[in-house]
Parts: structure tokens; C-alpha cells; sequence
């Protein structure tokens, strides 16, 4: 294997060719880094041709690059031949070549020249220049390279290796310095393994060893910090007349101490990374396992609360009134009929709070008709959001005839129609400061005037309202008056949501399938378990709204004979998906990705496309949720 050995200021160090290309430049990424001033970053390349041959070539250096005297642009070269950078010399040698017998431009250092005296401190400054590549790179490789350099360069005319311990605990060499061949490893004594094998342990000391018959002076470093050995420095003469003096052995042996603060800190950043990577993987398996046993217990709660309900000779709470229309036999909605026992006769407003789809209209209805209301007059519902305040004031007071165009005939209004009775107003945060004015006084006065008329009427209602929004948060902002607030809100009622209500959900599922096989005439349908599995999985922002739906849509869909997940909505066909394959490979990366996927879609779908909310839902900056959803193939428009 060709080679290239550099002369440079009293140093000569041998570099392997090992590919077809050499970089020679100050820089520290360069094949061949060189210390003189004169040098460029990236000097010159030596490139190897189809035939073998060498090209030198200048990389428009400032200095230029000489051979035999002369600045070249490109000229091939022989093994053998010379060329100059500044002041170092550079000579591209074969395999076979006798240059490694070479001695070091500079003498042999003698035992009587001090540890500060100049010639000792010939290459300090090129030995740290060389820490460069590591802290461009800072990897544990980097370090190693960067090490045996840095010893090679502190003290001419060495060779040097770095072994640590191996995957069997024994040592390996990994890192050399000045070896000539493509096997390093193959030019290290054959007491190296055993002598390496001795100084790993904690209070093993620096072993010189003097030259012997073919064999050159060498000496073994363990490289210590702290109670931690982290390898061994092995340096040996590359002249077998030379012996190591004692000033070089102090040398060496500080040059292993700095060395072995750098492997130190290289092991405890790798150690740091790895017990990072090794708990962020716990924790998303433990979040992983957690979610799965929630699910298991959902699915096991909700069979054992209708295994329990369908039991004979067992019965569910005894309630003072009827709610057998409602669904609900979780401790959430327990705590509603329980409510609603409490205030159904009383003569106070009720404000019922909850998400889209869990039931509103219900609980008001069931507030009417179970009260001594039921009697005397109408339930009357409208919803706030649907009308513009144009007709939202007609349609809550009436008008007489001739009141505007077209007013040909009087029409009572909805609280005319609620006298004796309930009239329930859904959306009430929706309505406009005027209209909660006009809405306001009617609570407040009992009385309604027709738009257009000039008697009032007295009326007897009870006022039921439903909201999905904070009303609390609507007055702070100055969006939702504030008397009008505590007028409304002197009962409140608030539904949980069919998530926070999981065991009602196979109850909720068999009420709907057996209406959906009546309704679509279809006998005799079963329901795959795996369909169950998958809604108790499901977070369902649309609530019972949407589980209805859903159950009305795969029974549409079904083959007249089963109920199977390839039925389901695309979102809880993906849930169905995950979890089967959390049960049949337990593939915890698919699993978790699966789920995040479902949650993006849950919250743009519940933020209504809205991707700034939806990513403060989740936790996510926007860009953040921009690039996940790039990774699951979403659309981020």
C-alpha cells in the first residue's frame, strides 16, 4: 500500500494512501494536515489515475505547490519524488519502499536535556493544533485519532496506538500513528494483547519496556481518570538503537493524562446519551403499556357494567324520576340523574354545560316532562346559532300584523308558546350583546312584547340553556354580559363526555344497533368484538352524536350477516388496526405512531381545520405540527 511521508519542522510522519485520493491542506478535514503558515486550507490533492500513476495537483494555493523547484498548476508524480509546501517536504513512496527506515530529522532527544528546554517542546503547538478535527467532529473516533497524533507529534520518531476494551472485554487496537502497513494491527508486538490485558485494571501503572533483539523500545500508559481506566497508550521507538528516556516517559505519561481526560469525557457523554435514549424509549414503552392497560380496563369495566344491568334479579339505581330515555349507567351520568332529581321541580333557571353530542336536549327535555310543568304547558327548544338576530327577536317575541313587510297575520312567539311550560335555548353563548339585552329583561321582568305591539304580557316559563362553551371565560372577555351570566347560571348541569364515560359505551352501542336493525329492517346482524374494542379505544369528539351515527353506518354498510372493522369510519378502522396489531406483534413503534396520527387528526377535526389551536391542543408548536403531519402523509394545508 503507497504511502506519503512529511518532513515538517523536525517531524517525520509516515500517512497510509488508503483510497485513491489525498487531501493535503491546513484544514483540519484534510488526509494530510500540515502546520506550516504557508500551507492553504486545502492546498493540494494527490489523485490516483486508471493506470496507477499519481496526479499532483495545486487547489489554487496562495504559496503554490513546488517540484524539483518549480510552482505547478498539475504534473504526475513517481514514487519516489519530492514536492514543497512552504517548508514542509512531502515524498509519495510505494509498499516496498525503504522510507520507513528514515530517521527523524531531528536528533534523538538525550537524558540530560530538561522537560522545558526548547528541543523538548519541538511539536507542542502542531500535537494541540491537532485537537481541531476532534472538536469539529466530537465523536469517540475522532478523539482516538486525534490522541495517538497528538502523542506522535509531542515526541519525533514514534509510532503510536490506542487499544480499549473490546464487545469479549479484551483489548482492541483502534487507533494508530506512523505505521506503515494496511495492518497496523499486525506490527504491534506479540505481547501486546497480554501486556494491554494486565494494565485495564484499576491500579495498573505505566509499563516502559527497553528494546529486544528485532524489537524497539515501547512503552504501555493506562489511560486513567478517575478510578476508570478507559485503554492503554502504547508508543515504541521507531528506530530500534533508540531507548525512551526518563523525561520521555514523564512526557508521554502526562501527554496519556490529558488524553485520558478527553476519552473520560467522550465515554460519559456516549454513557449520558445512551441511558437518554435507553429512558426516552421507557418512557414511550411505560406510556405505551399504560394506554393498552387503560383500554383493557375500559373494555373490561364497560362488559362488566352490562353484564351487571342485563343480570337478572338486579336493578339500577332507584330514581324519584323517569330517565329511561337516557343512557347512562357510568358514575358521570349517575351524578347528572342524581341533579336532575334535585332541581326538576324547583322554579330556577338550569344551565347545562357539555361538548357537542353528549345529550343536552335530553337532559332538558327530561327536566320538563318529569316536573309538574309537563302539565300545564309546551316544551319549547330553539337553537340560538342557527338564527341571525333579525329573526332570532321575531321568532323569541312574535309580532302583531302589519308589525313590517309581509307580517300579514300576528305570531305568537316562543315564549308566548312556553307559557306554563319549559322553553330551552341551546347555543346561548352564540346570541349578540343586543339580543342578550332584550333576552335579559324578559328574564328579569316575566313580560314579552311583540315586535310591533304596544301591551306587554305577562308570561310563566322556565328557562332551560345549554352551552359548549366557558360562559365564565365569554364574561371576562366582554363577549357574554355578566348579569345575564348569573341570571341563567343558577343551576348547572354538566355532562361528561362519552371518553370521560367509556362504560356506557357498549350500552350506548346495543341501544343503537338494535334501533338501527328496526329502523333499516335488517335480522339477525352479530357484531364483530373487534368493532367494540375499537369504539372503547376511540376518544370520540363528536360524542354520542357521533357513536349513533357511526352504528347507523355500519349497519348500512354490513354484508346483512356481520359487523366487521372494515365497516367502521376511517378514523376507528385505523384504531381497529392499531389494535390488532398491538395484539398480535406487540410492534410498540407502529402502535405509538398509529396513535399519534389519530390524536393530529382528532384535534383538527375538533379545532375544525383551525392548525395554530390544534397545535396548542397537542402540545406542539405549529411548525412542529406541520412537519408530523408531512410525516404521516397529512395534508398541513
Amino acid at each position: 500500500m503507497p504511502f506519503v511521508v512529511v518532513e515538517e519542522r523536525g517531524n517525520t510522519s509516515h500517512y497510509t494512501i488508503a483510497g485513491s485520493e489525498v487531501s493535503v491542506g491546513r484544514a483540519p478535514n484534510n488526509n494530510i494536515m500540515l502546520m506550516d503558515e504557508k500551507a492553504s486550507r486545502n492546498h493540494c490533492v494527490l489523485v490516483q489515475q486508471p493506470d496507477r500513476s499519481w496526479v499532483l495537483r495545486d487547489l489554487k494555493s496562495r504559496n503554490g505547490t513546488y517540484v524539483r523547484g518549480e510552482p505547478i498548476l498539475e504534473v504526475r508524480v513517481q514514487y519516489g519524488d519530492t514536492f514543497q509546501i512552504g517548508n514542509a517536504r512531502l515524498s509519495l513512496y510505494s509498499e516496498e519502499s525503504s522510507a520507513f527506515e528514515t530517521k527523524n530529522a531531528i536528533d534523538p532527544i538525550m537524558d540530560t536535556v530538561a522537560p522545558a528546554a526548547p528541543r523538548e517542546a519541538v511539536g507542542v503547538n502542531e500535537a494541540f493544533a491537532g485537537f481541531a478535527k476532534a472538536a469539529t467532529e466530537d465523536t469517540y473516533k475522532a478523539i482516538l485519532d486525534t490522541t495517538v497524533q497528538f502523542v506522535g507529534r509531542l515526541l519525533p520518531g514514534v509510532r503510536v496506538a490506542i487499544a480499549t476494551a473490546g464487545e469479549d472485554g479484551g483489548p482492541k487496537p483502534v487507533a494508530f500513528f506512523n505505521f506503515i502497513s494496511g495492518s497496523p494491527a499486525a506490527e504491534l508486538p506479540g505481547t501486546f494483547t497480554s501486556t494491554c490485558n494486565k494494565l485495564m485494571g484499576q491500579r495498573s501503572r505505566t509499563v516502559t519496556k527497553p528494546r529486544a533483539g528485532d524489537q524497539p523500545a515501547c512503552i504501555y500508559v493506562p489511560l486513567k481518570c478517575a478510578e476508570r481506566v478507559s485503554g492503554v497508550l502504547y508508543v515504541e521507538r521507531e528506530s530500534r538503537d533508540v531507548e525512551f528516556s526518563q523525561t520521555q516517559v514523564q512526557l508521554i505519561e502526562n501527554a496519556g493524562n490529558v488524553a485520558a481526560v478527553l476519552l473520560g469525557a467522550a465515554v460519559s457523554r456516549a454513557t449520558e446519551e445512551a441511558l437518554r435514549e435507553k429512558l426516552q424509549s421507557f418512557e414511550t414503552e411505560m406510556d405505551g403499556l399504560r394506554k393498552e392497560l387503560e383500554s383493557k380496563l375500559d373494555l373490561q369495566t364497560a362488559e362488566l357494567t352490562a353484564l351487571r344491568l342485563e343480570a337478572e334479579g338486579r336493578e339500577g339505581p332507584t330514581w324519584q324520576h323517569d330517565y329511561s330515555n337516557i343512557i347512562g349507567a357510568g358514575t358521570g351520568m349517575q351524578e347528572v340523574f342524581r341533579m336532575l332529581d334535585k332541581v326538576t321541580d324547583l322554579p330556577v333557571p338550569v344551565l347545562i354545560l357539555g361538548e357537542p353530542g353528549t345529550g343536552k336536549e335530553l337532559i332538558a327535555r327530561a327536566l320538563h316532562f318529569n316536573s309538574n310543568r309537563a302539565s300545564k304547558g309546551r316544551f319549547v327548544a330553539e337553537n340560538c346559532a342557527a338564527l341571525p338576530d333579525t329573526l332570532f327577536e321575531s321568532e323569541l317575541f312574535g309580532y302583531t300584523k302589519g308589525a313590517f313587510t309581509g307580517a300579514d297575520r300576528d305570531k305568537q312567539g316562543l315564549f308566548a308558546m312556553a307559557d306554563g311550560g319549559t322553553i330551552f335555548l341551546d347555543e346561548i353563548g352564540e346570541i349578540s350583546q343586543a339580543m342578550q339585552a332584550k333576552l335579559l329583561r324578559v328574564i328579569e321582568e316575566g313580560e314579552i312584547r311583540p315586535i310591533g305591539g304596544k301591551q306587554t304580557r305577562k308570561v310563566d316559563f322556565r328557562l332551560v340553556c345549554a352551552t359548549n362553551k366557558e360562559l365564565s371565560d365569554q364574561v371576562r372577555k366582554g363577549l357574554f354580559r355578566q348579569d345575564l351570566f348569573f341570571r341563567i347560571n343558577v343551576v348547572t348541569i354538566r355532562l361528561p363526555s362519552l371518553r370521560e364515560r367509556k362504560e356506557d359505551i357498549p350500552v350506548l352501542v346495543d341501544h343503537f344497533f338494535k334501533q338501527a336493525l328496526r329502523d333499516q329492517n335488517v335480522p339477525n346482524l352479530k357484531m364483530d368484538r373487534g368493532v367494540l374494542r375499537a369504539m372503547l379505544s376511540y376518544n370520540w369528539p363528536g360524542n354520542v352524536r357521533e357513536l349513533e351515527n357511526e352504528v347507523k353506518r355500519m349497519v348500512a354498510l354490513s354484508d346483512g350477516k356481520k359487523v366487521e372493522a372494515a365497516q367502521l369510519s376511517p378514523q376507528l378502522r385505523q384504531v381497529a388496526e392499531e389494535e390488532s396489531l398491538a395484539g398480535e406483534s406487540g410492534n410498540l413503534k407502529d402502535v405509538v405512531e398509529g396513535i399519534e396520527k389519530r390524536k393530529i387528526l382528532e384535534a383538527i377535526e375538533r379545532t375544525k381545520g383551525n392548525k395554530s389551536r390544534a397545535a396548542e391542543l397537542l402540545g406542539l408548536s405549529r411548525l412542529g405540527l406541520r412537519k408530523k403531519m408531512e410525516r404521516y402523509g397529512l395534508s398541513p394545508d
